[in-house]
C-alpha cells in the first residue's frame, strides 16, 4: 500500500522540525497540520517541509487548522489527503504526532499488519523497552481507559489511548461519525465507531517516547469526559445489536434476551449500590457475563464483516 502520513501539531516549535525529518522512507506523502499555534509552529514545519521535499520523493503539505482539537486536526489532514490522491484502498494513513513521542521505527509494522487488519493501533505495554518512562499518572489512566474502552468495544485494547495508528483511507472514509470528537480521546471514538459496524482491528507494540514535550491532556477532566463518551457508546451498541438486532449478523433471540435481562439488572444494581452496597454483588458477576458474550458476538461479527470485504 500508499502510505501517507498525518502530523497534527500545536505549538511545537521545538519539536516540529526533528519530527518531519524522523519520517521513514517508505511515506510517499505527508501532512502536517498546524492546529491553531501561537509560536513558530507554522514557519518551523514549513521549512522542514520544503527541505524534505528537497532532498527525497516524498509529497509534502502544510495545513492551517482553526485549533478544535487534535481529533479534529487529523481529521482535516485525512480530507486533505484524499485531494491528493486516486484511489484510496491503495493508501494507509498512518498518525504521527508532532511532538516526537512516536518512534518512526514502529511504522512500518504498524503498516504491514495492514495486510490483514483494517486499523492498526499501537500498544506501548506490549513493547520490550517496558513503560519505565511512561509517568505513572498517564499509566493508571491508560489503563482505566482500556477497561473502559474494552467494555464498550466488544475487544480486548491493552493501550487504546496510544495514538499511532496505521488505518486503511477507504475505512476512514466509510466512517463519516469520526467527525463527531474533535480532541483528545479521538483513538476511542475511533475504537467506538469501528467497533459497531466490526471492523478487523488489532494491536501492535509501539516504544513509548516521553522527552521535553509536554501533554495537553488534563486527566482530571479528560478521564471523565471519555468516560462518559464510553458509556454512551456502550449502550449504543447494545441497543442496537441486541434489543433491535442490527448489523450483518443478527445474535439467537435467547441470547439477546439474556443480554438485555442482565444488561438492565446489572446496572440497575450498580446505581442502587449507592444505597446498598450489598447489590454489587450482583453487579459485577452479570457484567462479567454480559462481556463473555458480547466479547463472542464481536468476534462473530467481526468474522462475518471480514468474510464479506474478502
Amino acid at each position: 500500500m500508499h502510505v501517507a502520513v498525518v502530523m497534527p501539531a500545536r505549538n511545537e516549535e521545538a519539536l516540529i522540525s526533528s519530527s518531519i525529518n524522523s519520517v521513514p522512507d517508505i511515506v510517499e506523502c505527508l501532512i502536517v497540520i498546524n492546529d491553531g499555534s501561537t509560536d513558530s509552529t507554522e514557519k518551523v514545519a514549513s521549512i522542514s517541509l520544503d527541505n524534505l521535499s528537497s532532498s527525497r520523493a516524498i509529497v509534502t503539505k502544510l495545513v492551517n487548522g482553526n485549533g478544535s482539537g487534535v481529533g479534529s486536526a487529523i481529521l482535516l489532514g485525512i480530507s486533505e489527503l484524499t485531494k491528493l490522491v486516486e484511489n484510496p484502498e491503495e493508501w494507509a494513513v498512518v498518525v504521527m504526532a508532532g511532538d516526537g513521542q512516536m518512534d518512526p521505527n514502529d511504522l512500518p509494522n504498524l503498516v504491514t499488519s495492514l495486510g490483514t487488519f483494517d486499523h492498526v493501533k499501537g500498544n506501548r505495554f506490549q513493547h520490550s523497552s517496558g513503560i519505565e518512562n511512561m509517568p505513572i499518572i498517564r499509566r493508571i489512566a491508560s489503563k482505566t481507559i482500556g477497561l473502559l474502552t474494552s467494555l464498550a468495544t466488544g475487544w480486548n485494547w491493552g493501550d487504546p489511548q496510544c495514538g499511532y495508528t496505521a488505518t486503511r483511507l477507504s475505512l476512514l472514509l466509510r466512517h463519516p461519525r469520526l467527525n463527531n470528537w474533535k480532541g483528545y480521546g479521538y483513538p476511542n471514538w475511533w475504537a467506538l465507531s469501528f467497533s459497531e459496524s466490526s471492523e478487523s482491528v488489532t494491536e501492535v507494540p509501539v516504544r513509548s517516547v516521553y522527552g521535553s514535550e509536554k501533554s495537553g491532556i488534563r486527566i482530571l477532566s479528560f478521564l471523565p469526559k471519555v468516560s462518559l463518551m464510553l458509556f454512551f457508546g456502550t449502550w449504543r451498541r447494545g441497543w442496537s445489536w441486541y434489543v433491535r438486532g442490527k448489523g450483518k449478523r443478527r445474535a439467537p433471540l435467547f441470547i439477546r434476551i439474556l443480554i438485555t435481562v442482565f444488561w438492565f439488572i446489572s446496572w440497575f444494581s450498580v446505581i442502587a449500590s449507592v444505597v446498598d452496597y450489598r447489590l454489587i454483588v450482583v453487579a459485577l458477576p452479570l457484567l462479567m457475563l454480559v462481556r463473555l458474550f458480547d466479547v463472542q458476538e464481536q468476534k462473530e461479527r467481526t468474522r462475518l464483516s471480514t468474510e464479506f470485504e474478502m
